[in-house]
């Protein structure tokens, strides 16, 4: 039990120490004010779009639904981004081997800056989901959701919340594998950019491999494509009609699992470079 103490109050203190070295960085800064901005802008244009002329069947929840939307992409970069500053950049900077000699466990280390991502984030979701709840607590009671752009959209407070926070996993999810990758290649440029490369690959030739097989070759790839990291994440989102949105929660948590696993694993057996790219 004390040494279960001792570790909880050694990342604690960690974390504390992270933060304070994250709030001085200008990229940091720059990345959260861009965040900033989209959510301001979002909601700027569903303003609009509540007040336009003939838009008296746009239901309220549109503040919490365009948010939502845009979280289901900028989400999984924002956290690829967020672990290449926090965590890859100690590789690329030269400066892991200065953190550890502070006396701190690699894994305390690691462990202490995945938890800054994760609050980050979740910091993100929250005020987000709250800006969304009072513009639409101010323009009135979600109803029912009027045919065409808003014909999959949920109706009621709960529902609409569920939808939305789902995009938080995902985040979470790329955030582990950009920083599982940053331990293989030693190197933040690689982390970063074969995490992006892979959300990339994921998001775009993934369904076009998935069209082609199954008009051509009378193949469902679709429904194996379905378990890879961002097919999980989709289906989280509601994205598959034939499959509930729950039935891939315990997938993403798999996989969050195990990359933090192999994070942790490496981290402990690999030796530290002097920094460079």
């Amino acid at each position: 039990m004390a040494d279960l103490t001792g570790n909880v109050v050694a990342i604690a203190v960690a974390m504390r120490w992270e933060w304070f070295r994250l709030s001085r960085r200008l990229a940091f800064r720059v990345i959260m004010g861009m965040v900033a901005a989209a959510v301001i802008l979002i909601l700027a244009g569903s303003v609009l779009i509540w007040t336009w002329p003939g838009s008296d069947d746009v239901p309220p929840s549109i503040f919490a639904l365009f948010i939502h939307l845009a979280l289901t992409v900028v989400g999984p970069f924002l956290g690829i981004f967020l672990t290449a500053v926090i965590f890859s950049g100690e590789y690329g900077w030269g400066t892991m081997r200065a953190l550890l000699a502070r006396g701190n466990p690699r894994q305390h280390v690691a462990v202490a800056k995945m938890l800054v991502i994760g609050v980050i984030l979740a910091l993100v979701w929250l005020v987000s989901w709250g800006l969304a709840v009072i513009a639409g607590v101010f323009a009135g009671e979600p109803g029912a959701p009027n045919p065409s752009f808003f014909d999959d959209a949920p109706a009621g407070w709960w529902a609409i919340s569920v939808r939305y926070f789902s995009t938080l996993p995902a985040a979470i999810a790329y955030m582990s594998l950009t920083a599982l990758l940053c331990v293989v290649g030693r190197s933040t440029t690689f982390g970063l950019a074969v995490a992006a490369a892979i959300l990339i690959a994921e998001s775009t030739a993934f369904p076009v491999a998935a069209l082609i097989a199954e008009g051509v070759y009378d193949f469902p790839l679709g429904d194996y494509l379905r378990w890879t990291l961002r097919g999980t994440a989709s289906g989280l989102y509601g994205f598959y009609d034939d499959v509930s949105p729950w039935y891939f929660a315990p997938a993403v948590l798999a996989y969050i699992a195990l990359f933090w696993a192999l994070t942790l694993t490496l981290l402990s057996r690999r030796d530290l470079s002097g920094g460079g790219e």
